[in-house]
């Protein structure tokens, strides 16, 4: 099997659910996306968001459109001990779109190649790009995209398979990252629509990519990747699990991480039957044994 990796999400991809997805295995995982301009401005959240010292096989991905700013970022990714940079060329947030930066750059090919011109003389780190096949379905510019990103210096670059404007909905379009493959002499990895070994496989038959890169399937399924590589599902307890990610959630953000692990625990429990009233119940709960209880007995079928 090709190489599997977990996508960056905003969100998602904090150090908690790092350590869980690595509990199933030694994998090279991506931090959260990161503002280098909020960086720059030493906030303390996105600080935070950058220490990843006590991690091994960690790639930091950044967006924003400074590349003086993305200098200072990659030096302390280099001071962290990371082992790749990432730069999020395909976000369709549309904060971001409105900067400039994330999926905005699809428009602006030449400061796209700019910026990765730039930022790749200034570290040694393997620099990736993520991106995605174009603004929307009459502006498919992917495949001369990549080869501008591959002249600028780009070492790797991960295709979404859907346009901007298509966000998280419809279909991906396998064949267009074939077309990226088959133009570059760089890996592509394929992202958008792979949530197991079937799917993954697939892609990577029609694309012809180097690897698969897992966004929302891995989302209450944290050994997707494991199970992707080996054809194997892992044993899991998800009540145990949930309430494991819960207090990795707790020592990571302190009592607010009891909000923040309400969606992972809703995706633990999706496919269950009374998930709404299952999660309804939680979400009015702050009460950690309570929480816990909860989980237990609605993962025993007391529902």
């Amino acid at each position: 099997m090709k190489p599997v990796v977990l996508a960056p999400m905003a969100g998602v991809t904090d150090k908690p659910f790092r350590q869980i997805v690595r509990s199933f295995g030694n994998q090279v995982l991506y931090t959260e996306m990161i503002g280098v301009e909020s960086l720059s401005r030493n906030h303390p959240a996105t600080r935070k968001m950058m220490d990843i010292r006590d991690e091994n096989n960690i790639i930091i991905q950044f967006v924003g459109v400074n590349p003086n700013a993305f200098v200072k970022g990659i030096r302390l990714a280099e001071n962290m001990g990371a082992v790749g940079i990432d730069v999020n060329m395909g976000c369709p947030v549309k904060k971001l779109i409105s900067n400039g930066s994330g999926s905005a750059f699809l428009k602006t090919p030449e400061k796209a190649a700019y910026l990765i011109e730039t930022i790749k003389k200034e570290t040694k780190l393997p620099l990736s790009v993520k991106m995605r096949i174009g603004w929307d379905s009459t502006h498919i510019n992917a495949v001369e995209f990549a080869k501008k990103l591959e002249s600028a210096g780009a070492d790797r670059l991960t295709v979404h398979a859907r346009t901007k404007e298509q966000g998280y909905s419809g279909s991906a379009d396998w064949l267009i990252v074939k077309q990226v493959k088959e133009n570059v002499h760089i890996p592509v990895f394929i992202n958008g629509d792979i949530i197991d070994k079937k799917s993954a496989e697939e892609a990577l038959d029609i694309s012809g990519a180097d690897g698969v890169m897992i966004g929302r399937g891995a989302l209450g399924k944290p050994w997707v990747l494991t199970e992707i590589e080996t054809g194997i599902t892992p044993p899991v307890d998800r009540a145990e699990l949930a309430c494991h990610h819960l207090d990795l959630l707790l020592d990571y953000y302190g009592p607010h991480g009891v909000y923040v692990a309400r969606k992972h625990i809703a995706w633990y429990a999706k496919g269950e039957k009374n998930v709404a009233e299952f999660c309804q119940s939680v979400y009015a709960m702050t009460d950690i044994d309570q929480i816990k209880e909860r989980i237990h007995l609605f993962f025993k079928g007391e529902r």
